[in-house]
């Protein structure tokens, strides 16, 4: 059975990206085939109350923070605003997965949740491709669910760098569809 997976298309981020009428665009247009063929839909984004991971926090620390020099302050408010947006969330998926790492698998009911449904093809996208998306993807490949990236449906912080992490999903993980690509395999 196929999956669509959308990893991480939060409050926080989304607003702030370039290429989010594309992404945004392309994945209601993805939910929507899925839907039509009863195939799954699942959303994941970060969990409230995670205990600090000091190495993450100095990795993600100064993006939390922006302009606040209180990287705690900033790092709560940052968290507080990790909601999906609208436009997806009103889609309503069949399920959310409330990670607190980059895969979406650790620490996570989603293995448990893909043999209960059958699901051996993950498709993939989301705000980040070469970060929770990629590891995620990393996660399923490890537990014999295939990974497909949809790379017009999924972004990185610029199209240069969108384009590395496209060809490092291919060359590590699986392949990789544009979005017109995935709704006529389907």
């Amino acid at each position: 059975m196929k999956s669509l997976i959308i990893i991480d298309m939060v409050n926080a981020d989304v607003p702030k990206r370039k290429d989010k009428n594309k992404l945004i665009s392309n994945q209601l247009k993805l939910i929507d085939a899925f839907k039509k063929k009863c195939f799954r839909i699942i959303f994941t984004k970060g969990k409230l109350g995670v205990k600090l991971n000091t190495v993450m926090d100095k990795l993600w620390g100064d993006e939390y923070a922006g302009k606040n020099k209180n990287k705690k302050k900033a790092r709560k408010e940052f968290l507080w605003n990790i909601s999906i947006i609208d436009e997806l969330l009103k889609t309503k998926p069949n399920k959310i997965i409330f990670k607190e790492a980059y895969s979406a698998f650790y620490k996570t009911d989603l293995e448990r949740y893909c043999k209960k449904n059958k699901i051996n093809e993950l498709y993939f996208c989301g705000i980040s491709s070469g970060c929770c998306v990629y590891f995620t993807a990393v996660d399923a490949a490890y537990r014999r669910i295939q990974p497909y990236l949809i790379k017009d449906a999924s972004g990185s912080v610029s199209e240069k760098q969108h384009k590395i992490n496209v060809n490092n999903f291919e060359t590590v993980i699986g392949p990789s569809l544009s979005t017109k690509e995935v709704l006529d395999r389907i």
